[in-house]
C-alpha cells in the first residue's frame, strides 16, 4: 500500500570512497541534496531506517525548502513509529507544494492506517483533483483499500473500479476486485479478475489460495490441482498453503 511514485534511479557515483570527498564538496547544493534523498529512499526501501535517516536529514540541510525531502522523511517518521512527527512533516510537505498528489496519496495512507477515513478521503480527492497527476491509479486504489478498511464495500468498488479505468493492468486494483467479486459470489466475475491480475503479475499466496477456492466453487478439479501444486511447491511456508493442507485433511 506498499510505493514511492516519483522514486528516482539510483546515482552511480555515490558518496561512497573518502578519496571523492574534496571532489563532492565542489558539487552544487542541490544535486548534493538530491543525492543525499534517493540514497534516503533507497534506504528506506532496504529497511535500513537510520542510515535513511541519516540521508534524508542531510538532503534536508543542503536544501530545506524541497518538499520531496519532507515528503520522504514523513513516510520514514511512520515507518519507525513516530506518528506525530510523521503527520507534522506531511502537513510541512503539503504547505511547500499543496499541488504534490504524491505526498497527498501518501498522507491519506497514513491517515487511512489510523483510523481517520474522512480526513484520508480529503486527501485522496485533493490528489485527484490535480489534472496533472500521473498515475490516479494509486490514489483510487488506496481510497478503495480505505473504503474495505471502514467496512464500506460499495465504495471500494468504485474506487477501484475508477483506479482500473485508468491503468487496466493496475495489478493491485484487479486482485482486489477478484476479492470483492468473491465475496459477492460472483465467481465468474473472480475468475476473470484472477485471469487478468496474472496477465500482469507474479501470482503470490494470497491470489492462488483465491483462485483454488473459486475453481472449487465452479467445479473446475484440473485447475485446483494445478494451483495446489503451485502454492505448495513455491510458498510451502505461507498461511495460505496452511490453510490449503487443513482443507485437504477434512475433505
Amino acid at each position: 500500500m506498499k510505493k514511492l511514485i516519483w522514486m528516482l534511479v539510483l546515482l552511480s557515483s555515490l558518496l561512497t570512497a573518502c578519496g571523492k570527498q574534496d571532489e563532492v564538496r565542489d558539487e552544487p547544493v542541490d544535486k548534493i541534496s538530491k543525492i543525499n534523498l534517493e540514497l534516503g529512499i533507497a534506504y528506506m526501501r532496504e529497511r535500513k531506517y537510520p542510515e535513511a535517516m541519516d540521508n534524508l536529514q542531510r538532503a534536508k540541510d543542503y536544501n530545506p525548502d524541497d518538499p520531496r525531502i519532507y515528503s520522504a522523511l514523513a513516510l520514514l517518521y511512520d515507518r519507525i513509529g513516530e506518528s506525530d512527527k510523521a503527520e507534522s512533516t506531511f502537513e510541512k510537505a503539503i504547505s511547500m507544494d499543496e499541488n504534490d498528489s504524491m505526498t497527498r496519496n501518501n498522507y491519506g495512507a497514513f491517515l487511512c492506517k489510523n483510523g481517520r477515513y474522512k480526513e484520508a478521503y480529503t486527501q485522496y480527492k485533493a490528489a485527484l483533483d490535480n489534472p496533472l497527476y500521473t498515475t490516479p491509479e494509486y490514489a483510487h486504489t488506496n481510497a478503495g483499500l480505505c473504503a474495505v478498511r471502514s467496512k464500506d464495500p460499495e465504495k471500494a468498488e468504485t474506487e477501484f473500479r475508477a483506479a482500473l479505468q485508468k491503468n487496466p493492468k493496475f495489478s493491485i486494483a484487479l486482485f482486489q476486485m477478484a476479492k470483492l467479486s468473491y465475496e459477492k459470489d460472483r465467481m465468474l466475475q473472480t475468475r476473470a479478475y484472477l485471469q487478468r491480475f496474472a496477465e500482469v503479475s507474479e501470482p503470490g499466496p494470497a491470489s492462488l489460495w483465491l483462485s483454488i477456492r473459486v475453481e472449487k466453487k465452479l467445479g473446475d478439479k484440473n485447475a485446483v490441482a494445478s494451483q495446489s501444486l503451485l502454492l505448495k511447491a513455491k510458498y510451502p511456508d505461507s498461511e495460505e498453503t496452511r490453510q490449503l493442507l487443513d482443507t485437504e485433511q477434512h475433505e
